[in-house]
């Protein structure tokens, strides 16, 4: 990188950007870097071509960009009066541990001295922080924050800035999208422009700026990332990032430097115990980067298994559908596993865990939803036309297990769990849960398999009814399992399992010709997740020489694509009908 670029802008808190992938694409010969080593400083140019826009800045960093929004620092503070620190503190304890997009010792002294400071920045994490805001004996008469006026003014702001995005406007968008209400594809679409725009996708290893902004960089674009795939999964919709225009590269300890304040024994005591006790410059670091390594595995799941040309080959592979689901599936599946064991020990959820654990919630529910958007195609391909009864009952065997330790992990879950951090995803993943329970209800052959699951998802609905008083974002899975559960009570009744033997003997062709499948397989037992053992599906990886099964004439016309949790079951009732 030259020098200009370095030179080209300087955001609020001193950073350099790099405006406009057009910088570095050929395709956009009206921008000439090379010319821009002679221009005189100050000098400014707005391209009307792909809104390009380029200012030159001295090289000692002493002019600032001016945000395109007119908000004000009075305008945010005079929302949250007097109330504005104490929000600060819980953003940097609660948030800041697991989503490490901002320096907090940086911007502790910037918000101290009132200067260099982002207005919409501060507004945003004033914003995400009202939550955990529980005002303290003796202040309960002052005026509480303005939420509402204070998440319109932000949100109008952002709109205004992304116009002429800087870091701190991607960083402030990040911050909105880890409120479920604002996590929009809309959003997503416009932070993931913006993100382009700064040249946040590609890799910014050798160039001429510092060692801080490198990280900086590097932790917004695989948060952009990171928001972007789990957006798709919660809304249904396709993803803007693809491997092919992504070159970020992998995250290191060292990108993580400047993250947490340099002393932490100057910090102000609290009565709440903090995520000091563990180094959060470690744990940041592990939580951001496991959440990074499990979000690429379910993209690789999205692009196998949920985009049209995926779903379209599938759909074209009639009886072999099922069996080339597997063998893509397997690869993946063993991603999963290697991710589950390899999980440092300070992100596991344990009944014995200390407060540090608190915020891994998030991980381990993100996981489960993973492993259920794999197990949810395998389940939904079969049928007698594209499985025999042997594979079809391995597949749902693996299935159910999946299941059991979802809801045993959410049954798990302690106060401390609840009360921290999840991101903004969680809110439909727990939903996910629950809908993928009904699916394997609805599809269940038989009227004890179908008892089972009913009976669990009464647990599971139980289970967030109690827990919603430390997390009211539950309210969203429960509802969603109300509705479902409605759409699925006129299902023609089951044959019960007794009768079904009767009718056919179950056995595994090829490997064990003859051998009958015990009766309890089918009935209401289960297995379940202890602590934090793994308990996958290692059954997928056993079943390549045994899935050669006879072809069928035709294939069911069950619905593909990336589906929303409630739309997912309501599939699997439409096609139980079927």
């Amino acid at each position: 990188m030259t020098e200009y670029q370095r030179r080209l802008s300087v955001n609020a808190n001193g950073s350099s950007e790099i405006p406009l992938s057009n910088l570095g694409n050929t395709m956009s010969p009206e921008i000439r870097p090379l010319f821009l080593n002679f221009l005189p400083q100050g000098w400014a140019i707005n391209s009307q071509i792909g809104s390009s826009r380029i200012q030159l800045f001295s090289g000692e960093g002493g002019s600032h960009r001016q945000d395109v929004s007119a908000l004000s620092l009075e305008a945010v503070e005079n929302l949250v009066t007097p109330f504005g620190p104490a929000l600060l503190e819980k953003y940097f304890r609660h948030l800041h541990p697991t989503f490490p997009i901002i320096m907090e010792d940086s911007f502790r002294s910037s918000y101290k001295e009132r200067n260099g400071i982002s207005a919409l920045l501060l507004g945003a994490m004033y914003l995400v922080a009202l939550k955990w805001l529980e005002p303290e004996s003796g202040v309960q008469t002052l005026r509480p924050p303005d939420a509402v006026g204070l998440e319109a003014l932000v949100c109008r702001n952002l709109n205004e800035s992304l116009s002429g995005p800087s870091l701190a406007t991607v960083q402030a968008g990040l911050l909105l999208s880890q409120k479920s209400s604002l996590f929009t594809p809309r959003l997503m679409a416009q932070l993931v422009t913006a993100g382009f725009d700064l040249g946040l996708h590609q890799d910014c290893s050798r160039w001429q700026i510092q060692c801080w902004e490198k990280g900086l960089r590097k932790r917004l674009a695989w948060a952009i990332y990171m928001q972007d795939k789990w957006c798709a999964l919660v809304h249904s919709r396709p993803s803007h990032i693809f491997a092919s225009n992504w070159a970020v590269k992998d995250l290191t300890i060292d990108d993580f430097e400047n993250t947490t304040r340099l002393a932490a024994s100057t910090a102000s005591p609290v009565s709440i115990p903090t995520l000091l006790s563990l180094s959060s410059h470690k744990f940041g670091y592990l939580f951001f980067r496991q959440f990074v390594k499990l979000t690429r595995i379910l993209s690789d799941i999205i692009e196998s298994f949920y985009t049209l040309e995926a779903t379209q080959q599938l759909s074209a592979s009639h009886e072999n559908r099922t069996h080339i689901i597997l063998s893509k599936a397997k690869p993946l599946q063993i991603q999963l596993k290697d991710w589950f064991i390899q999980l440092p020990a300070e992100l596991k959820v344990d009944a014995d865990c200390g407060v540090e654990a608190g915020p891994s919630g998030g991980i381990h529910l993100a996981y489960f939803a993973t492993e259920i958007m794999l197990h949810r195609c395998i389940v939904r391909s079969l049928s007698p036309e594209t499985a025999d009864q042997y594979l079809t009952h391995i597949c749902r065997s693996a299935a159910k297990t999946r299941l059991i330790s979802a809801l045993d992990f959410v049954n798990r879950l302690r106060p401390i769990h609840l009360r921290a951090s999840w991101p903004a995803a969680a809110m439909s993943n727990f939903a996910l849960i629950g809908a993928f329970g009904i699916l394997l209800q609805t599809t269940a052959p038989t009227q004890e398999e179908e008892e089972f699951y009913r009976a669990r998802l009464r647990e599971y609905r139980w289970t967030l009814s109690v827990s919603k008083k430390d997390a009211d974002f539950l309210d969203f899975a429960i509802d969603t399992l109300g509705e479902v559960t409605k759409l699925v009570r006129n299902q023609p009744q089951k044959p019960a399992f007794q009768e079904l033997m009767n009718h056919s003997f179950l056995y595994r062709p090829d490997c064990h010709s003859g051998i009958r499948l015990r009766e309890h397989s089918m009935a209401s037992s289960h297995t379940s997740q202890q602590g934090d053992a793994y308990n996958g599906s290692d059954k997928y990886e056993n079943l390549a020489g045994c899935t050669r099964m006879h072809p069928r004439s035709s294939l069911p016309n069950t619905k593909s694509g990336l589906m929303s949790p409630a739309a997912s079951a309501s599939s699997a009732s439409t096609s139980r009908r079927r």
